[in-house]
């Protein structure tokens, strides 16, 4: 075979592959930023406060995918913490793939401005607003530095950490020997009788009361200041 003919089929073998494999890199790359946008509106809708990151894994260029005719269609994440999985479907011609990330949301959280020891009433200089990672939370958080203001910290807290609900004791809504109304619901019926604290009580907490009528001795939930109601 002479050079020219040589010349020849070399440009023919590229003319016919170049295409497929450009076609195939741009299908991925086609595919990685529809499933990144999802991700960021997925959890952009749920935390409609926070600032979403989004770090996918790349997709293998190894795998041929096929030229999806119609839109992705996603499956909802699934996964603990910030590694989720995603499936990714195309309706025709049919395919799926599954694809990972990690995602990160922030938000503004109340932190300790410093270690704070357990059994610390909490003021304003104890605590701060900052931007963190909310990825990892498991419980309530709070984003106003005035809802916990005269809690107390139940363990030690260290600094920058973000409070949760779990770390703190609200406020005593029942001081011990404090008289109280003793509610109790019968049949959709209310009925309210005079008592009086035996015990310190937070707002859901149960506490020993007295009822001052009859004299017995029960548990009752704290539902507010002056209030309690027996079971």
């Amino acid at each position: 075979m002479n050079t020219y003919n040589l010349t020849r089929l070399f440009l023919l073998t590229t003319f016919l592959l170049f295409p497929i494999n450009l076609f195939a890199a741009n299908e991925t790359d086609k595919l990685e930023h529809a499933a990144t946008q999802y991700l960021h509106e997925h959890y952009k809708n749920s935390s409609p406060n926070a600032r979403i990151e989004v770090k996918l894994n790349p997709i293998s260029r190894k795998i041929k995918l096929k030229t999806c005719l119609l839109p992705y269609e996603f499956q909802t994440p699934k996964g603990s913490g910030s590694r989720i999985t995603l499936r990714a479907r195309c309706p025709s011609p049919l395919w799926q793939l599954f694809v990972a990330a990690e995602i990160k949301q922030f938000g503004l959280a109340v932190v300790a401005k410093s270690s704070l020891p357990r059994g610390t009433y909490i003021s304003i200089q104890d605590i701060k607003i900052k931007e963190v990672d909310l990825t990892s939370l498991r419980s309530p958080y709070f984003t106003d530095t005035n809802a916990i203001l005269g809690w107390t910290s139940k363990r030690s807290i260290a600094a920058d950490t973000v409070i949760t609900a779990t770390m703190l004791k609200p406020p005593l809504a029942v001081s011990k020997g404090d008289a109280l109304i003793i509610e109790a619901k019968r049949n959709g019926v209310s009925i309210r009788t005079s008592g009086t604290a035996l015990e310190n009580g937070s707002l859901g907490e149960q506490i020993k009361v007295r009822n001052d009528r009859s004299g017995f001795v029960i548990k009752a939930k704290v539902i507010q200041a002056g209030l309690v109601q027996a079971p």
